[in-house]
């Protein structure tokens, strides 16, 4: 409950790194290891995935896509319309969790290239729709944007060292 407080007074930046530090941990702790040494040998492709299509783009063609124009656009689809839609519904604005999972799992399947891929954003989705509602009243939108556009951008510059390690 100390976080949750301490998440909505602190200014943008510093919430962004609390949070992002948050994402790191759980992906090079949890995420990495257990994707690349039990999910990947089991994963279900649905599509061509990011490694197969954008991240084959050059850098500048990626950055814009991933790190801007992509955090930009879900975060008002997946957490500012989806919260103000879903928070319209007395019920839902009573149980608040219930948008934190809903908004998860819509923002997972945004993401269906493979299983694992959707269960990873899942968890990303998760952690997005919680900040939005945390920062209710201290920009929650630019919050949510700027920490996708970190992940993303993260995302961009360690997908070719995993490469390199794991495969």
């Amino acid at each position: 409950m100390r976080t949750v407080v301490l998440l909505q007074k602190k200014n943008l930046v510093v919430s962004v790194l609390y949070l992002f530090l948050f994402f790191l941990g759980f992906y090079l702790i949890i995420w990495s290891p257990l994707y690349y040494c039990f999910l990947e040998k089991f994963d279900i492709v649905y599509m061509p995935t990011p490694n197969e299509t954008i991240m084959k783009e050059s850098f500048f063609k990626k950055f814009l896509s991933v790190v801007i124009i992509g955090p930009l656009l879900e975060t008002l689809i997946s957490q500012k319309w989806l919260y103000q839609l879903m928070s319209s519904i007395v019920w839902f604005r009573k149980n608040k969790i219930l948008i934190v999972i809903i908004g998860g799992v819509i923002f997972g399947l945004l993401h269906s290239y493979s299983l694992s891929y959707i269960v990873f954003n899942f968890f990303t989705g998760t952690l997005f729709m919680l900040t939005y509602i945390i920062r209710i009243g201290n920009k929650p939108y630019f919050t949510v944007a700027v920490l996708h556009s970190l992940i993303n951008l993260f995302g961009i510059i360690i997908d070719p060292i995993e490469t390199m390690i794991f495969k």
